[in-house]
């Protein structure tokens, strides 16, 4: 009994020490209504409720010493207050919306990405290798998307009245130097890279970010694939070649590697061109991509090469005689980057990329052209989230060239030398005032060692969300270039072409749509002007200027219609330049004012199929008549063309592709060139300039062998 009385004592002295505390309150919005379902609770305990629907909440708890109540809700930002459980009663709590929600405003102008991370994905790997007429080639489905102009005779990339150097092609943020494989006028040049080793490509029309440089137009950003998903092999019987792969994965590591032969001597054999072959086009390629993961970082290195050939007899239309013209191109570019985590805020990477390019060209086995290129990229750079409002991009990068440039015949030779440096810095902050406004602004600063010149390059988007599915966006921005090494080899004291861009988008994006419509004005100054004297150029200067503007529209929808998905561009473009050896300001050679693409895809189940079609249309390019005493004032015919493709799923992993680019057979023309001299009756002589082929056929057989036999590259079948 006296135990029992003892044990009694005991528990009433306790009893003050564990009495509970109520922890109440209201939580709302910043409308000041109340948030139902809001979850309180105090950190690092089991104390906590949810509010009901009048925003309140209230709970019990045993602590006494200090706490910390968290108050948390999808789409706001996570509110902590401290202070003593007896503190935390009647509390009014307000919420702030986050602005980093799944539909909050995007900080985005001109630019268009590829990929599953993306909130606007238009294009991803996949669709690219099944868009009509792009023959696998990333550049060639790039040229589907607005703001682009079709120079079918050329295959690169040119935006918005701008030249295809001024589009700046990067991988993995990194810095390719000669992205193009080696072609001849008349027939359209394709892109080095595969898509299948990427896994997502950005792809900015204008306004783009100030981590990128060293471009007056646009920029194109290919991102390799981070991890395989499995051990695959891909072998693949083409028409015109054939082609290997094989992906090996790893706990913590994998290797990709694609090879690739193609030889047009065959197919030159059965579908004659209108080039007078001596050898038709040959070439080897291959690419490997070794990935590390560790604890918190990724390590990548890629490497690419190809080597190719080509002999062909070239008419010179004032000698009237053919030349003997063979061309030798060797390529190599590695990149490696790494990244990883400073803390749970801040990221880093490092990366540095590395190329090599060796044209040579002989004529009449006397006359030889030779071009070297070495560059290197090097790159670190940051991110840093401040809080749910605030993320700030930085970093810095150099950029090495060298150039030179070989002529000789059988008694002499003379070579040219250029070697330069272009450092460059820059910091960029997203900030988000809520979920729906938001602003970019940034600020790239580069130095050109071989100028002693420094360039302050500001640049700034703001973007306005109007509704659930729609926003507005405005960009203003500043950019240079160097002059191209072939004029700065002859003169390496110009300065940097210039360019401000303004532009105005509005995007609306649902699951099945997209619809963007953009705006812009480019004002070029500064650009490469000369004197031609004799086919001798002279008086080089930085007098050019010039402009461009015109309206862009693009329009996806996606199973709209049960198994079709399609797209629709639309660009018109004004512009003029008054550069080179111009005598007046006039649209340049390479512009088109009208272009449009209609692309479609239908999926037909029971025939285990897929067909593809692209219609491209592009108004006359200028070209300059001497017979005509206006200047560029002539037009070529108006482009057409209906690519055709179908590819059926014979079996799992075993797929059949056909395609026919312009399947029609339109007569297109790129205008006409004209003798240098007139006649005795003073008549420049000319002659129409024709495509190469006036059509393509492709034939393909792909194996895809893995684990996953179910693994096809059709994935709506």
């Amino acid at each position: 009994m006296k135990k029992l009385v003892i044990l009694i004592f005991y528990l009433t002295m306790l009893l003050p020490l564990t009495a509970q505390q109520e922890i109440s309150g209201l939580v709302t919005d910043n409308d000041d209504l109340p948030i139902i379902g809001a979850n309180v609770f105090l950190s690092g305990t089991y104390d906590g409720s949810i509010t009901d629907v009048n925003g309140l909440f209230s709970f019990q708890t045993n602590e006494v010493a200090e706490v910390k109540l968290e108050v948390s809700y999808l789409g706001y930002s996570t509110l902590s207050i401290t202070g003593l459980p007896q503190q935390l009663h009647d509390l009014k709590l307000q919420l702030r919306e986050s602005a980093m929600t799944l539909d909050a405003v995007e900080i985005t102008a001109s630019t268009f990405k590829a990929g599953d991370n993306s909130k606007l994905a238009v294009l991803d790997p996949l669709e690219i290798l099944t868009t009509a007429g792009s023959m696998g080639d990333v550049i060639a489905a790039m040229q589907t998307l607005p703001g682009t102009q079709t120079n079918a005779d050329d295959g690169r990339l040119f935006v918005r009245g701008g030249d295809a150097r001024e589009t700046a092609i990067y991988i993995d943020g990194l810095r390719v130097f000669s992205p193009y494989l080696k072609s001849i006028g008349g027939t359209p040049t394709r892109g080095r890279y595969s898509p299948l080793l990427f896994k997502g490509v950005s792809f900015s029309t204008g306004g783009y970010s100030s981590s990128f440089g060293q471009a007056l137009s646009s920029v194109l950003d290919m991102n390799t694939i981070d991890e395989p998903k499995e051990t695959v092999t891909n072998i693949n019987l083409m028409s015109i070649g054939l082609g290997l792969g094989h992906t090996q994965k790893w706990d913590d590591q994998s290797l990709s590697i694609n090879a690739s032969y193609t030889d047009l001597s065959a197919y030159n054999h059965l579908l004659p061109s209108r080039i007078n072959w001596r050898k038709p086009f040959a070439g080897f390629s291959g690419e490997a991509i070794y990935r590390l993961k560790t604890k918190r970082g990724l390590l990548k290195t890629y490497l690419a090469g190809d080597v190719s050939d080509f002999t062909l007899y070239q008419s010179d239309i004032d000698k009237q005689v053919d030349q003997l013209v063979d061309v030798d191109n060797n390529n190599i570019y590695a990149n490696s980057t790494y990244t990883d985590f400073i803390n749970d805020k801040t990221s880093i990477s490092a990366g540095i990329s590395f190329g090599i390019n060796n044209d040579i060209a002989t004529i009449d086995d006397h006359l030889m052209l030779g071009n070297d290129l070495l560059g290197y990229h090097a790159r670190v750079a940051a991110k840093t989230i401040v809080n749910d409002r605030t993320v700030i991009n930085y970093g810095v990068d150099l950029l090495h060239q060298d150039n030179r440039q070989t002529l000789g015949d059988l008694n002499a030779e003379e070579v040219r030398r250029l070697s330069r440096n272009i450092a460059g810095s820059y910091v960029e902050n997203d900030y988000f005032f809520n979920k729906d406004l938001a602003i970019k602004t940034g600020l790239r600063v580069e130095y050109n060692a071989l100028l002693n010149d420094v360039n302050l390059l500001p640049r700034i988007t703001i973007a306005q969300k109007l509704s659930r599915y729609g926003q507005l966006s405005a960009s203003y921005g500043r950019y240079d270039q160097e002059v191209d090494s072939g004029n700065l080899l002859y003169q390496n004291t110009l300065g940097h072409e210039r360019a401000e861009h303004y532009i105005v988008n509005y995007s609306k994006k649902t699951d099945k749509q997209i619809l963007r419509l953009e705006t812009y004005y480019k004002k070029y100054e500064d650009l490469i002007s000369y004197d031609l004297v004799n086919g001798v150029k002279t008086s080089y200067g930085n007098a050019g200027a010039g402009y461009a503007y015109g309206l862009d529209v693009f329009f996806r929808a996606n199973q709209v219609v049960n198994n079709l998905d399609m797209w629709v561009s639309y660009s018109w473009l004004e512009n003029e330049r008054k550069y080179q050896d111009y005598k007046l300001a006039a649209p340049t050679r390479f512009s088109t004012r009208h272009n449009l693409s209609l692309v479609g895809k239908y999926f037909i189940v029971d025939w285990k199929s897929q067909l593809s079609f692209t219609y491209n249309f592009a108004s006359g390019r200028p070209f300059d008549n001497p017979n005509n005493q206006d200047f560029l004032s002539d037009r070529s015919k108006n482009y057409h063309a209906l690519n055709l493709s179908w590819s059926y799923l014979i079996s799992p992993q075993k797929i059949l592709f056909l395609s026919v680019n312009n399947v029609t057979r339109f007569r297109n023309s790129y205008g006409y060139e004209y003798k240098s001299r007139p006649n005795e009756l003073g008549v420049y002589e000319g002659r129409l300039v024709r495509p190469n082929d006036d059509q393509f056929f492709f034939v393909g057989f792909f194996i895809t062998m893995s684990k996953n036999k179910l693994n096809n590259q059709l994935n709506n079948l």
